[in-house]
């Protein structure tokens, strides 16, 4: 003879009867909403996908980067001790302010512009494999062209004598930049 215990009609039917009011209160009021987010969702779905097929490709020309040099297009990649960061066209590293604010320079006075030269495109800029071209733009503040890359201005430092010298990276609020618009270091 069988022992096992059932939970009486009324229990169960209550139990299963918050259950739907609470599976029905999740799925919200409005058919709008609902819609939207499945648009939304389907929207994210695509980019990821997009996202997806771009991905490989980068990840092999990343790994292809080797030390700086001059490649003569606007922007390039190098990797050194520091990581792999941004180049511009004669293969000197490229910098970012944290005084700046967006694509407006905080790198205004005559010794700090000597000394961090923006940089700039007459044209439309170029790209070395690695870079996404999507990220680069030029701003049109205190400098005309000055090139940016995801949404950073970019410089290059008087100091950095030759292809891949970082010597920038150790002056306080300047940082090299990455293939991803990562800002590197402090």
């Amino acid at each position: 003879m069988s022992t096992r215990l059932r939970p009486p009609v009324p229990v169960a039917a209550a139990v299963l009867g918050i259950a739907l009011v609470l599976a029905l209160s999740a799925c919200g009021s409005s058919s709008t909403k609902s819609s939207t987010a499945a648009t939304q969702g389907a929207s994210a779905t695509t980019a990821g996908a997009s996202s997806a097929t771009t991905a490989p490709s980068q990840a092999a020309a990343l790994a292809t980067v080797g030390a700086a040099q001059a490649t003569g297009k606007t922007l390039s990649l190098a990797r050194s001790g520091a990581g792999i960061f941004l180049i511009g066209p004669d293969g000197h590293s490229l910098y970012v302010f944290d005084e700046d604010q967006g694509t407006t320079s905080a790198c205004t006075s005559a010794a700090c512009s000597a000394a961090w030269p923006a940089l700039t495109s007459s044209g439309t800029p170029t790209t070395g494999p690695g870079v996404d071209a999507s990220k680069v733009g030029t701003a049109h503040g205190q400098v005309a062209g000055q090139v940016t890359y995801g949404g950073h201005l970019l410089y290059s430092f008087a100091a950095d004598s030759a292809p891949g010298q970082t010597n920038g990276a150790t002056i306080a609020h300047w940082h090299l930049i990455g293939p991803f618009a990562n800002v590197m270091g402090g």
